[in-house]
């Protein structure tokens, strides 16, 4: 008997070798769908530096995140649309509607924050309020801002949208370093918010010193500034200067004229040369240039 089980269940070295292989694949075919499995569903969530790649590819401070799965839940049709395709226009944002909101470019959920805040007696006061709207990108603001106009409700719109030409008024020559808004909006503007970029551009700038800077403001075409030019005069003026010596490179960089590379290079020979004693020192730095310097010059003192 004993001899039968053993010649029965005896195997040579390539049997053996050839039942355990047969055992392995079989093994294998059974588990393999499961580890699949897991490696398709949980592969991607688990990965953090792939995710923190997908996060850092595009700005998304203000998108829904889930903190179990790590995935932005947001309609990637809203991104897009909020990304490529908007239309600037005038409006009043304390009676622009849901859709109007939408056309400017600004996402839902921030038009819905918009309406909330509107539905219980929020009133914007002045252009610049938008940009305390919880959630609004600052991009966004800079981008509509210029176009918002605060009607009051004791004010007619039909008079305030309706340029002194058009109701028979001789227009006046204005001073554009003094004018104030009520001046700018006699004018033919066809769009109703360039008196408020103008000003906006003035105070920046610190005053002008030719007409032809308002050029420079936003929106300003040439036609439209041919328009209006023969009603403008530009009497002399003590603009605002930036005092060198004192100021700092962030201070120094809020004028259009400079860019933060130059105004850090002031401050940074400032510091090693000591005190400018005349404005041509800064003609000094190498990246002055000779019409850089003239552009700059009148908006900046040593004294």
């Amino acid at each position: 008997m004993k001899k039968w089980i053993k010649e029965y269940f005896s195997f040579s070295a390539k049997e053996t070798a050839a039942a355990l292989t047969l055992l392995l694949l079989i093994g294998g075919f059974i588990i393999y769908p499961s580890i699949n499995q897991i490696k398709t569903t949980t592969g991607l969530p688990n990965d953090s530096l792939l995710q923190k790649q997908l996060m850092s590819s595009a700005d998304t401070s203000n998108l829904p995140y889930s903190a179990t799965t790590g995935l932005i839940t947001n309609d990637t049709a809203e991104v897009t649309r909020v990304n490529n395709t908007y239309t600037l226009f005038s409006f009043n944002p304390n009676t622009l509607n849901e859709q109007g909101w939408l056309k400017l470019g600004l996402r839902s959920r921030t038009v819905q924050t918009i309406l909330n805040y509107r539905n219980k007696g929020g009133k914007f006061k002045q252009p610049e309020d938008i940009r305390k709207i919880w959630g609004l990108k600052k991009e966004e603001a800079d981008r509509i801002i210029p176009y918002a106009v605060i009607i009051n409700d004791s004010t007619n719109k039909e008079l305030l949208h309706t340029s002194a030409k058009q109701r028979n008024i001789p227009l006046k020559t204005i001073d554009i370093n003094t004018a104030g808004i009520k001046d700018w909006q006699q004018l033919p503007f066809s769009d109703k918010t360039m008196p408020y970029r103008i000003i906006k551009y003035r105070d920046k700038l610190g005053g002008f010193i030719a007409i032809e800077q308002l050029l420079e403001a936003y929106g300003m075409s040439d036609s439209v500034f041919n328009q209006v030019k023969p009603y403008l005069q530009l009497e002399p003026a003590t603009v605002h200067k930036i005092n060198i010596n004192k100021a700092s490179d962030y201070e120094i960089s809020l004028h259009p004229y400079i860019p933060k590379n130059i105004a850090k290079a002031i401050v940074i020979y400032r510091e090693q040369h000591g005190a400018y004693t005349k404005l041509e020192d800064i003609r000094k730095i190498v990246f002055i240039k000779e019409d850089l310097f003239y552009k700059i010059a009148p908006y900046l003192t040593v004294d």
